[in-house]
Order: C-alpha cells, then sequence, then structure tokens
C-alpha cells in the first residue's frame, strides 16, 4: 500500500475526485466509484482488455480518498499481482513469452500509483487559491 497526503480544501475534494476519475478514463481504464465505511472514496480501477488478462498485463488498483480538514490522504493499493507471479513461474517453463508480458503488466502496476500521485498533485497545484 502506498499512501500520500496533500493539501486540499474541502472545495476542491469533488473535482479532485472527479478530475481523477476522468484522467483514469483518458488512460484506459475502467474504473468503479464506492464509498468506503470510514466515509471516504474508494475508485477501484482496471484497465480492462480481456487479452491482456490472459497473458498476465492486466492492471488494477484501488485508490482510496479520505478527506480530514484540508488534507486528502489518498492510498493505493495493487490487485492483481499474484496473477503475474503465477503466470511468470509458469510462463518461464512453459511459454517464456508470457513471462516478458507478465513482467511488463507488472512494471505498468506499479509505475501506476507513481502517476496517479503526479496527476493530483498537478490538479491541486493548479488549482491552489493559498
Amino acid at each position: 500500500m502506498h499512501m500520500q497526503s496533500f493539501h486540499c480544501p474541502h472545495g476542491l475534494y469533488q473535482d479532485l475526485i472527479s478530475s481523477t476519475q476522468n484522467w483514469l478514463v483518458n488512460e484506459g481504464f475502467e474504473h468503479q466509484k464506492l464509498t468506503t465505511e470510514e466515509k471516504g472514496i474508494l475508485l477501484r480501477v482496471e484497465k480492462h482488455g480481456k487479452w491482456k488478462k490472459m497473458i498476465g498485463m492486466s492492471t488494477a488498483l484501488d485508490i482510496v480518498f479520505h478527506q480530514i480538514d484540508n488534507t486528502v490522504n489518498v492510498q493505493i493499493g495493487a490487485g492483481r499481482w499474484a496473477d503475474k507471479a503465477v503466470v511468470g513461474a509458469v510462463s518461464m517453463v512453459v511459454l517464456w513469452p508470457l513471462a516478458v508480458t507478465s513482467g511488463l503488466g507488472a512494471w505498468e502496476q506499479a509505475k501506476m500509483p507513481e502517476r496517479i500521485y503526479e496527476h493530483i498533485a498537478m490538479f491541486l497545484s493548479q488549482h491552489d487559491s493559498t
């Protein structure tokens, strides 16, 4: 789990979530928006594509936004790491090309939290009124 905190006035919180949703769609992700028990917002994110799932390149993440005063905590957790590990291990023995695609999928997923945090920081810096 990755977590970062950002200065985010209450008035920007919903706009931040909407902006993140739009950014994810532009990046080719599907998402589902849910409310957590702690009144946070959960975006369950997945890069769709049946063939990507079959060869171990699918990416799935959970992004949780939680507003506390003028701070938003953003926590990102990975979804399908186990699939990549299994595909990678089997493909090394049977189908070595799948090992390459499994590795690419894991690399793409590992870079996503950093890219999401960059989007959030950029959005908030463009709307910073202080």
